[in-house]
């Protein structure tokens, strides 16, 4: 069965459509501004950047979004586990990706994200990637690429004009597979190789990238590396993985996954119970030598400091899982040490924009209300 082909759950809106019309240079239209960045430094106003800043930071107006990809640019080697496909951008550019997370659920509330993680990327002159940080399909996973799930809960709500064209570059959760759930691992991966069409056989757009269960992925200065933490007893992969992040020569690297290392959300106490049994030391191996560890699986939006691991000391905390619902905690769980922002009151998403030596971090709500910003310089 091919995924489903229907109108979108949702219209686009009025400020999207306005953002979308003006930005429209040939580039835009056409889909030839590939990895053309706007060359505006990022500003550094104090009254705005820091926890609680109430208004995004001005983008300047370049032209975007970049939608060419080629082959092998900051792949891995390895047959089995990650030869990604990353869009190019020339050194030096600005490149800006959105995190989301537990997006799974095709409902009201993921169709809004999606809206503003539209015009956020029209807003500032395009985006590069998108990051997945699992559990994908609620509740149990796909069976197969050919599975009723891939329209209403991926393809119909990122069919956005900000968004098309767009990588999105995705891991597994506990609701994709494992003992917690009935869906296929090699459907996921599976789906990024079906040809974009309308008949049997293939899928609506060419958006969906998991090439492994792990991978690793450049986009001009900003080297991602995906992990599937729900294989945490993998040796391979913690071998594998830490060896790329190692190697890798880019301004900037980020982890992604989707079981948290440090969280003050409802997982608090059975995440821990998960790493003590070895997931932490698996996560550890890899994101050590990166700059960032993104994740997902609580249903919230946290950002715990650096200096949190003592063992790796220049590692940030995100956690960005309120991609289609929040889930509040209700009883007292302790506030992780480090944390800068945390809220479970709404769904949303993170926006990244790396600029030379410079980190750029909102968190955004599904209303457009930037409810986090501060600027990371290495």
């Amino acid at each position: 069965m091919n995924p489903l082909r229907a109108a979108r759950p949702l219209a686009i809106s009025l400020k999207s459509l306005v953002a979308f019309v003006l930005s429209a240079s040939p580039a835009v239209a056409f889909g030839a501004g590939c990895g053309v960045a706007d060359n505006v430094p990022i500003p550094i106003d104090h009254e705005r950047i820091g926890s609680g800043a109430a208004g995004a930071a001005d983008e300047g107006s370049g032209v975007g979004p970049s939608g060419g990809t080629a082959p092998g640019q900051g792949a891995s080697a390895g047959a089995d586990h990650g030869r990604a496909i990353g869009t190019v951008v020339p050194h030096g550019d600005v490149v800006r990706i959105i995190a989301i997370g537990d997006t799974g659920e095709g409902n009201l509330a993921q169709n809004q994200v999606a809206d503003r993680m539209s015009e956020k990327c029209i807003e500032v002159g395009g985006c590069h990637a998108v990051m997945m940080n699992g559990d994908n399909f609620y509740d149990n996973g796909v069976v197969d690429t050919g599975d009723a799930q891939w329209g209403p809960k991926f393809e119909q709500p990122y069919d956005r004009p900000g968004l098309n064209g767009l990588p999105f570059y995705a891991v597994l959760g506990n609701h994709d597979h494992g003992p917690s759930s009935n869906g296929v691992r090699q459907a996921q991966i599976d789906y990024s190789l079906l040809p974009v069409g309308d008949g049997p056989g293939t899928r609506m757009t060419d958006k969906w990238h998991m090439p492994a269960s792990y991978y690793d992925v450049r986009v001009g200065d900003v080297h991602l590396f995906g992990i599937d933490t729900v294989d945490f007893t993998s040796d391979d992969q913690a071998r594998d993985m830490s060896a790329r992040v190692a190697a890798s020569d880019a301004t900037w690297k980020i982890v992604f996954g989707h079981h948290p290392r440090y969280t003050s959300g409802v997982h608090a106490s059975d995440n821990q119970s998960i790493g003590t049994s070895g997931m932490f030391a698996m996560q550890q191996a890899i994101y050590c030598g990166a700059d960032m560890y993104m994740s997902g699986h609580d249903h919230d939006l946290e950002f715990i400091d650096k200096g949190r691991d003592e063992r790796c000391p220049n590692t940030y905390f995100p956690i960005s899982g309120a991609g289609s619902k929040t889930r509040k905690v209700t009883s007292p769980v302790s506030t992780e040490r480090g944390q800068l922002f945390f809220t479970d009151a709404i769904e949303g998403f993170a926006y990244l924009r790396f600029q030379g030596r410079n980190l750029l971090f909102e968190f955004i709500d599904k209303q457009g209300v930037v409810l986090y910003s501060t600027l990371i310089t290495k």
